[in-house]
């Protein structure tokens, strides 16, 4: 028999988890472990017992190293085991202990409960005084009401949208339908745009911007011919409420109309021919290059409204150029020729062809920027285009001051070749007052002695061309002695 004496049985209980060869490989490398050991010792002493007693010495009992190779396979597979025995136990309890808790919750509201219904039915049976039972009915019946309020606010404050939707007529409110115009509607809180929406009215002349939230707005249109309505007061969309309105529009395109001038001075110079140089453009930033200034001429219309639509004309691309000449002797006006860039060139009278009118598109224009000139300072017209800011006496209901103006500035009379004379004593009392310019950039000496523009908001009127009417725009020339002589000068002025 094999040596060491070994086998199976003599291991542990069998278990489950236990891989099935591990008993035998246990018991084969301890085998060959022990049979290698005996061999080396009977090389030493050939008395086989005596050397089997050496190997145990040396190595211990095999069953019991058997035994620990055995546990140490099986040490791992052995802990889990028992933990998971543990937790599951722990688990156990816990669940037990839980359901006993609840058991005894529900027994102590079971008791609650019954001893509640008690109290009630003894409060139900007993007879209560008759103020009690009204005051209980207004409870009730307030209680109903608040119920009832609640669910008014639920439903109102789900209708936050509201339907915005502008009807556009033409010239007149049962006018026929304005399609093709743009809209613009944008949201404002506190002065701050929040969005826009953007929509075109339909063949109807219906523009409508859908729903949108309750709160304020303003309005742009826009016509396919480029005339402008802004409308920047308040729109207000109320919550729950659809926003209807009818607006005016224009037809079509201004017409052009004729207009004739009629000069009013009756403090003209005898003796010396004069013409005014009447400039109704403006000079604003481009809108393709905002850092490049060009000029503009705007006029505008009304329908039945007190909406204002304005034409915007880009002169750099329309013959139309806004300046006209005025004889003042014969009262005849001509456009006044112009560089190509739209600044002023030297004239020669005997090129310009003079008219009784002239044709203008129709609108509402303000007063323009009037140049007073001699028949010999039209030669060298070329040298306003080198003056951009005009010092000026400007009179205001807060009395007489002195300013700049940049032109062309509605309403502004200047003498661009000889200065303002201003006597001294009224000189003492002029004040400069900061404009929309707040230092000279030009020839003119900033100096009192050289003032050669005049403003007053009486003489900035507006000038108006209509259809199917005559139109006669009256220029009226300030007498500039009486007005200085009002402020304490009595000489004249030119």
């Amino acid at each position: 028999m094999a040596w060491p004496e070994i086998s199976l049985e003599d291991f542990p209980p069998k278990r489950d988890d236990e891989p099935s060869s591990l008993r035998q490989d246990i018991l084969d490398e301890l085998t060959d472990h022990f049979s290698c050991a005996l061999n080396r010792e009977l090389l030493k002493n050939s008395d086989e017992r005596l050397a089997q007693e050496r190997v145990i010495k040396q190595f211990g009992d095999p069953v019991k190293i058997a035994h620990q190779l055995w546990f140490d396979a099986m040490k791992e597979k052995i802990m889990s085991q028992r933990i998971m025995t543990g937790v599951s136990v722990v688990m156990a309890v816990c669940c037990i202990a839980v359901v006993g808790i609840a058991w005894s919750l529900m027994k102590e509201s079971q008791a609650i409960n019954q001893n509640l219904a008690a109290q009630l039915a003894a409060i139900v049976d007993r007879p209560q005084p008759v103020v009690v039972a009204n005051m209980d009915q207004q409870i009730l019946k307030q209680l109903d009401e608040l119920k009832r309020g609640q669910a008014t606010q639920i439903d109102s404050s789900s209708e936050e949208m509201n339907q915005i939707l502008f009807q556009l007529v033409q010239e007149k409110r049962d006018g026929k339908p304005a399609a093709g115009f743009s809209g613009t509607l944008a949201k404002i809180e506190d002065n701050n745009e929040i969005f826009k929406v953007n929509a075109t009215s339909d063949a109807m002349g219906q523009l409508d911007f859908g729903k949108l939230p309750w709160g304020t707005y303003h309005l742009k249109l826009h016509s396919p011919w480029n005339e402008d309505l802004y409308r920047f007061n308040n729109i207000s969309a109320i919550p729950g409420r659809k926003y209807e309105e009818t607006i005016v529009c224009p037809a079509g395109v201004p017409e052009e109309v004729p207009v004739q001038f009629e000069v009013n001075w009756p403090t003209q110079p005898e003796n010396e021919d004069y013409y005014l140089l009447c400039d109704f453009r403006r000079m604003e930033p481009s809108q393709s290059s905002p850092s490049v200034n060009q000029f503009y001429l705007n006029s505008e219309r009304s329908f039945q409204q007190h909406y204002w639509w304005t034409y915007r004309r880009d002169l750099s691309k329309q013959p139309v150029k806004g300046v006209y000449l005025i004889d003042v002797k014969n009262n005849q006006v001509t456009p006044c020729p112009l560089e190509v860039d739209g600044k002023f060139e030297d004239l020669d009278l005997q090129k310009l062809v003079w008219q009784q009118n002239i044709e203008i598109f129709q609108g509402d224009y303000f007063a323009p920027n009037i140049y007073l000139l001699r028949k010999s300072e039209l030669m060298k017209l070329n040298e306003l285009n080198s003056v951009n800011q005009i010092p000026t006496i400007e009179i205001s209901e807060s009395g007489i001051y002195w300013t700049y103006y940049n032109k062309p500035y509605y309403g502004l009379f200047i003498s661009p070749f000889e200065e303002m004379k201003i006597e001294p004593q009224l000189l003492k009392t002029l004040k400069y007052r900061r404009s929309n310019f707040t230092s000279p950039s030009n020839k003119y000496s900033t100096t009192l002695k050289q003032i050669h523009g005049f403003r007053e908001n009486r003489f900035s009127s507006k000038y108006i061309a209509k259809k199917d009417q005559a139109n006669l725009w009256e220029i009226k020339i300030p007498d500039f002695k009486l007005i200085f002589q009002e402020f304490g000068s009595s000489n004249s002025v030119l």
